[in-house]
């Protein structure tokens, strides 16, 4: 379904309700009882011997007998009522498939193929097939094989769609001779496949507000319903205005004529074109003429091929009617609205079943589509409206993160009628600066089998929606074997059409645009490059750095590429439907590569290529800025800035700040400098005012120097050519005045080695002509810790007699160079601290050095300081040692009890905590001093707390003890709590009760236990 029109901007997903228990409901659609032998579902090729792929995923498929090539010629052995569409789509696929000549009789040439009636029953009954037994409508049995010496391949449907399902399916079984060895042709492959719908009406929605898809891309998407097993379209653009304020009118003729040609490719596939109706707004609901000119639109609509309908009230106001009748007929308020939606409805149902009584169901789309449980409007409406109405809901929420079979069940008893599950997936008309690409998720099994009808609202971008819509149809059809990632990758081997170039930029493309409010995933296929990258770059290995670049540069060079490989999926169409968020995903795809050459230069020493690079990705930075598309949310741009900050931390220009000036940069007193680094606009330009308004600045003894910020403006001889740009660096020797310190290379990027010179400025000086354009002067000052030192945490835990425990330091260069040295630890009396010889940090990058800590046995328990020093910093680690843990839980022993200063509710008690039940938790009301308690059933030595959080944790708490519950001291204290699963140490003798005595909330919620597990120190 379409979206209200108060849901056209993001707002509308504020009511999206998230997460749900686990739920089932009755299916629509039983599954029945597989006669035959254990099946395997389908799998994708492995090898030779593996069975093709086949989507949607059918419900049993398992290898059998041998393949049956397909030569020059073939016999096509169909039943006399046999679908004819399945028929011609079978022949078709032959001759795809090389066969020259297709003889229709027996006894024909070649391999047999028996489609349908006595025949083909025969043929799976000889080839061991399961026999029909429960097989509901839209099943279909195939089997492969030998019968009487003849290579065959028997195929029996059931109901009107059963036999083109499995012609659909064998068009995936027919491989070419690299897969069934021996082979000189394309055969089909040796399988038993027993299959029906898992939903028994699958399909999509056009229902999106913004401009409708055209009568092309109708076409193409009936046949790709078709080829997925989709038998439900439905057509609801939000902005036809013949479907909604001008409902009466017909539509014009050649859109006459387009629908007629919709009917009859819809009917080809196997398609039901349904038609939705939204004359609430220009309609008096209790006028009998208005509701005989709504039947007389639905009568030419029929006549156009159109054999569904839906009408549509999401859009109505509860107390404003369009007529004086209706408030005297019906009242006002909610009861009111849903007798007057019942009466048009079912006046609608009764017409549709007198005059076309082979009509599918009419399925209203009532004003509370999305609220939870019974309203008086869903009471009402249940009472007054035709038992042959189906009602249409999108899950609890207008865009629900889930939606279970509890909620289907929940929303079924409010309703009363059968459920048509209209999902907002992954329709992005509220969120028009995204496309939702992602698999289909969040939906369990008993919503598809428990929904009569289940409808995905499509996207503008219809050949694109066809990557989420391929999925989910998988779902639909076989939703307990569902598995979203195996048919996202499908889906996208689909678009592409075989094609390898075609496929990447189709994943690179559908992976940037995964996420939504189903799944926050985003860019998952390009995270553990971007992570490998960033932790080579941590390493000493140059060869791994290498190899993690390479890799990340060729997945963003994919993403360079896409707009030209993308050129010709969906007959050409993707490429101008995508357009915008092709050119951006293109646009992270170079800023990806600069990002890369310039870290990888910088890694070098090269400092000419790495600014080159730098001026490049800063105007690309700015075109990624300027377009409204956004592309691999979370993902792309952090690693743009992250690349940018580390190049700034390279180049020193981090060290600086930008502040009103001149071309000198005056510094806060004398002092030695090591080094001076000048970045410029690369050849000759006009000085530009940096992003404070200031071309240059000063540096005083807060900042390491000065910066001036300015817009790129090239100018003069190519960059890298090493001669001067007309310009020089100078510094300011108290009691001497100006001295040359270097020529400025045309380049932009200068680096001048000052010996320790003894200076209070610096400055660029021009040859003449025009001012040098200036970005950031840095003076590396000799007076300085060459590196600085940070621990990563300032304390660890360590069990005395244990193994070593990991801690860490992280040394940052403050050289134009890496620095070199020994990190040193003194560690004190019964306290082992083990640390590298000798520790390289490269220049601009963050080292973590590992830090090892062992606390022998016999060592006291308690607090040691653990001082840590390199290159002149000095930090102190403090490590806390404490003794061994063993035994049973204490809190799960029998005898222990948990309070707590609050429940939130009766539902969450603190006894949740220690009740082994991982589906039951405490919580706590809103307030920073709860807590929660445990008594044990007699006092003991405890040495280890292990709380489990629920998402809402504390930042900060303690652990406190008691004897007698009356009088407390705290064990532990922690002020940095992460949440999940935390440890934590202590040595507390004669302890009955334990508290965890909460401080600061993490979440604008209270506390959340899991659960609470106590342990004895080890005597």
């Amino acid at each position: 379904m379409r979206l209200a029109r108060r849901r056209r901007t993001a707002t509308a997903v504020a009511v999206a309700v998230i997460g749900s228990l686990l739920g089932g409901a009755h299916g629509a659609v039983a599954a029945p009882e597989d006669p035959g032998s254990p099946p395997s579902t389908a799998k994708d090729p492995e090898g030779e011997s593996a069975l093709p792929s086949v989507w949607p995923r059918p419900q049993t498929m398992r290898a059998a007998g041998s393949a049956v090539p397909l030569g020059d010629e073939v016999t096509v052995a169909a039943d006399r009522g046999a679908d004819p569409y399945a028929v011609e789509r079978l022949k078709k696929l032959l001759r795809d498939a090389g066969v020259r000549t297709v003889h229709t009789q027996l006894p024909g040439r070649g391999p047999v193929l028996r489609i349908g009636g006595t025949g083909a029953q025969n043929a799976l009954r000889a080839l061991r097939a399961p026999e029909r037994a429960d097989l509901p409508s839209g099943g279909y049995r195939l089997a492969v094989g030998q019968v009487e010496g003849r290579d065959t391949v028997a195929l029996d449907g059931l109901g009107g769609d059963g036999l083109f399902h499995g012609v659909q399916t064998l068009r995936q079984l027919i491989t070419d001779r690299k897969t069934v060895a021996g082979s000189g042709h394309k055969a089909v492959a040796g399988v038993l496949v027993r299959d029906w719908p898992g939903t028994a009406v699958r399909g999509l929605t056009e229902g999106f507000y913004g401009q409708p898809w055209s009568h092309q891309q109708r076409l193409a998407q009936l046949d790709f319903m078709g080829r997925t097993k989709q038998n439900r379209y439905l057509y609801a653009p939000g902005d036809d205005p013949f479907r909604q304020a001008r409902w009466r009118d017909p539509y014009p003729a050649a859109q006459r004529a387009e629908f007629r040609e919709l009917a009859e490719r819809a009917r080809q596939n196997h398609v039901t074109l349904a038609w939705a109706v939204a004359p609430a707004q220009e309609m008096c609901l209790a006028k009998n003429d208005d509701v005989r000119a709504l039947t007389r639109k639905i009568d030419a609509m029929w006549a156009l091929g159109v054999r569904a309908f839906q009408l549509q009230f999401q859009d109505v106001s509860y107390s404003e009617w369009h007529c004086d009748k209706d408030a005297d007929a019906f009242g006002s308020g909610p009861e009111a609205a849903a007798r007057a939606h019942a009466r048009v409805a079912g006046a609608v149902a009764r017409h549709l079943a007198d005059r076309y009584p082979v009509a599918e169901p009419l399925s209203l789309m009532p004003t509370e589509f999305y609220q939870e449980g019974a309203t008086d409007y869903r009471r009402a409406l249940a009472s007054e409206l035709d038992s042959r109405v189906q009602v249409a809901w999108t899950g609890v929420g207008v865009v629900p993160r889930t939606i279970t079979g509890r909620e289907l069940a929940g929303a079924r008893d409010a309703f009363r009628h059968p459920l048509v599950t209209m999902d907002n997936y992954p329709v992005n008309d509220y969120a028009q600066d995204r496309m939702f690409l992602g698999p289909y998720t969040g939906r369990e099994p008993a919503v598809a089998s428990g929904s009569a009808a289940l409808l995905a609202n499509a996207m503008e971008q219809a050949s694109a929606s066809r990557i989420p819509l391929f999925t989910a149809a998988d779902y639909a059809w076989n939703p307990k074997s569902y598995r979203p990632q195996e048919s996202w990758q499908a889906a996208i081997n689909d678009l592409a059409g075989g094609d390898a170039k075609t496929r990447e930029a189709l994943r690179a493309l559908a992976g940037n645009h995964a996420s939504s409010i189903l799944s926050p995933s985003e860019s998952g296929y390009l995270q553990p490059l971007l992570k490998d990258f960033w932790w080579s770059r941590t390493t000493t290995d140059v060869a791994a750095r290498d190899r993690a670049a390479a890799s990340l540069r060729a997945a963003f060079t994919v993403m360079r590429e896409a707009p030209e490989r993308l050129k010709r999926p969906a007959d050409g169409r993707l490429g101008d439907e995508v357009r915008p968020w092709l050119e951006q995903l293109a646009r992270y795809g170079r800023g990806g590569e600069l990002s890369v050459d310039m870290l990888q230069a910088q890694a070098r020493g090269d400092g000419e290529a790495a600014w080159r690079a730098s001026l490049d990705l800063e105007l690309l930075r700015k075109e990624l800025g300027a377009s409204r598309a956004t592309v691999g949310k979370g993902v792309l741009n952090p690693f743009l800035e992250r690349a940018a900050k580390e190049s700034a931390a390279w180049t020193g220009a981090d060290r600086v700040k930008a502040t009103a000036g001149d071309d000198t940069v005056w510094l806060d007193r004398a002092r030695p400098v090591a080094a001076v680094t000048v970045m410029s606009e690369p050849g000759r330009g006009t000085a530009v005012a940096g992003a404070d308004g200031a071309p240059s600045g000063t540096a005083g003894s807060g900042d390491s120097g000065a910066a001036s910020q300015t817009p790129r403006g090239r100018a003069g001889g190519p960059p890298g050519s090493g001669s001067g740009s007309g310009g020089r660096l100078e510094a300011h020797v108290p009691g001497e005045g100006w001295r040359t310190l270097a020529p400025l290379s045309a380049s932009g990027w200068t680096q001048a080695d000052a010996k320790g010179l003894r200076m209070d400025a610096v400055r660029i000086a021009s040859d003449g002509g025009e001012p040098v354009a200036v970005r950031s002067v840095v003076p590396w000052f000799a007076d300085e810790p060459a590196a600085g030192l940070d621990l990563v945490q300032g304390e660890t835990n360590a069990e005395i007699g244990g193994g070593p425990q990991r801690a860490g330091i992280r040394l940052t260069a403050r050289r134009p160079a890496e620095v070199r040295g020994a990190l040193t630890a003194k560690a004190p009396a019964g306290i082992k601290v083990s640390v590298p010889k000798e520790t390289t940090v490269p220049r601009g990058l963050r080292t973590t050095v590992p830090v090892e800590v062992t606390v022998p046995a016999g060592t006291p328990a308690g607090e040691y300081q653990v001082p840590l020093s390199f290159a002149g910093q000095e930090r102190t680690l403090t490590v806390r040692a404490y003794p061994r843990t063993a035994g049973p839980d204490l809190a799960r022993a029998a005898g222990s009890v948990a309070s707590s200063s609050g429940d939130e509710t009766a539902d969450f008690p603190a006894a949740s905590a220690i009740d082994a039940d991982p589906r039951t938790r405490w919580s706590s009301p809103v307030e920073d001093g709860a807590w929660w308690q445990l008594e044990l059933k007699r006092p003991a030595r405890v040495g280890q707390l292990v709380l489990h959080w629920q998402d809402a944790y504390a930042t900060k708490y303690r652990v406190q003890v008691s004897s007698d519950g009356r009088i407390w001291r705290t064990a532990a204290t922690v002020t940095t709590g992460r949440g999940g699963r935390e440890t934590v140490r202590m040595d507390s003798r004669d302890t009955r009760f334990i508290r965890v005595q909460g401080e600061a909330r993490a979440t604008q919620y209270g506390y959340s236990l899991w659960s609470v597990e106590a342990y004895a120190v080890a005597e």
